[in-house]
């Protein structure tokens, strides 16, 4: 259950980062800047940048911590299954042994 949390908090984290990240260019249109990057003026290449490494930089982080998400949640399944697997057969041994002194 714990990995599911942390699934859902990472999701939401990271739909507001890319959020984010893609509309860069809208805290310029709302602060303008004046000035020059690489030759070419700050609010129109930070906006684009952003966009594309950015955007490049955070798929790729989601990517690594969404692999190990699925990772843990997966081992947890696994343990939930063995864990329901032996009190299944334990209660099978107890159902058969009840059995048998109700016979004698």
């Amino acid at each position: 259950m714990k990995a599911y949390r942390m699934e859902v908090r990472f999701t939401v984290i990271m739909t507001l980062l890319l959020v984010a990240a893609g509309n860069v260019a809208l805290f310029f249109s709302i602060f303008p800047v004046e000035g020059m990057l690489f030759g070419f003026p700050i609010m129109y290449i930070i906006p684009i940048l952003s966009g594309w490494f950015g955007i490049l930089f955070l798929a790729i982080l989601a990517n690594h911590f969404g692999n190990k998400i699925d990772a843990e949640i997966e081992k947890a399944n696994e343990e939930e299954i063995e864990e329901l697997e032996q009190r299944s057969e334990g209660m099978g041994e107890m159902e058969d042994g009840r059995d048998s002194m109700a016979v004698k």
